[in-house]
């Protein structure tokens, strides 16, 4: 993955193009950030047929519009109803020659239940265009229009493949802790898999009080006490929980994901912000939600975190709302839009 020297070199080199690229495009140790602006589409019916994918993309990308219905957001926000599909493009248009761009949702935005992904699945190498989005909230949500939405990263074509870089195997995750790379505490519980470590879920779990959020305010939370005996937890919640374990990482760029496990009984540790960044240190953050009623209990092992190698010359390291918090938080988004 590149840090963020390497992709303001790329973008001189004329291999990777972000356009526009303002001053807040590029302040993140290894991403660029992305926005989207003022519309989404959405479906007119309940009932989406998949042999008209191909269709639906040749609407969104021309903006000649049939099946889909365009929503302006205005700048009093819009209210997206908890799990209904809104589709997006970003303002940035993308070129690559060499890398592959893949992006992730922003953490503050997880932490409040919104998932972004794209629409076509991976990208590829030589993309050019403007990143397709569906936005999907798990409770019901004011959004704002042209707030920045994910994060882009990017990777080096397997065509050009470098030995040095890479994904950790759990074997090199255990030397880079002996060398400092990796800092993991307690380590006494830890779970070391052949490429991730597994960490624990706290005692203490926060939901949204709430019915609906906004992303331009701190949305009042209430915390609980997981029981020995197991809690359970509802769809139509959306809760906040962090890690027993203390991490911090240094010349690598950690990842969060869900157990495979757990995911199988419908359990999401977050929705798509998943990405961590160089420097970063403190605990795991989860916006956390549910299929399904699930008893969950303190101290399970409830995700995993990996790690990638940067690739090009680490210049700037994470300092963000997340870094050294040592208190129960949820998102901190609306700092953003004051």
């Amino acid at each position: 993955m590149l840090t963020l020297h390497e992709i303001q070199r790329q973008i001189k080199e004329g291999t990777i193009l972000i356009d526009p690229c303002n001053e807040n495009t590029l302040t993140k140790p290894n991403s660029a950030t992305v926005s989207i602006g003022s519309d989404l589409y959405t479906f007119d019916y309940t009932i989406v047929d998949t042999k008209h994918k191909n269709a639906y993309l040749r609407e969104l990308t021309s903006d000649k519009l049939q099946t889909l219905h365009k929503v302006s957001i205005p700048s009093s926000g819009l209210l997206l109803e908890p799990r209904k599909v809104y589709l997006a493009k970003t303002k940035e248009h993308i070129m690559t020659d060499g890398y592959v761009p893949v992006i992730n949702g922003r953490t503050s935005l997880s932490l409040l239940g919104i998932s972004i992904e794209l629409t076509s699945g991976y990208l590829e190498d030589h993309f050019e265009g403007n990143l397709l989005l569906s936005i999907v909230a798990t409770k019901p949500t004011i959004i704002y229009p042209n707030i920045e939405i994910g994060n882009l990263t990017f990777f080096r074509s397997l065509d050009t493949k470098s030995d040095t870089i890479g994904m950790l195997s759990g074997e090199e995750i255990k030397r880079r802790i002996q060398q400092k790379d990796i800092s993991i505490t307690p380590l006494d519980q830890v779970v070391i898999n052949p490429n991730s470590v597994n960490l624990t879920l706290y005692k203490e779990i926060s939901y949204y009080k709430e019915p609906i959020l906004d992303l331009k305010r701190k949305n009042p939370m209430e915390t609980m006490t997981i029981s020995d005996q197991g809690t359970i937890l509802y769809p139509d919640k959306m809760y906040v929980a962090r890690t027993n374990e203390w991490t911090t990482t240094q010349n690598l760029i950690p990842m969060l994901s869900g157990r495979s496990s757990l995911g199988r009984l419908g359990y999401h540790v977050h929705c798509s912000g998943g990405m961590g960044s160089i420097g970063y240190e403190g605990y795991w953050h989860m916006g956390i939600r549910t299929s399904i009623p699930i008893r969950i209990f303190p101290n399970m092992k409830c995700c995993q975190i990996y790690y990638f190698t940067p690739e090009g010359e680490i210049t700037t390291t994470y300092e963000g709302s997340m870094q050294r918090q040592t208190e129960e938080v949820g998102s901190q988004f609306y700092k953003k839009m004051k």
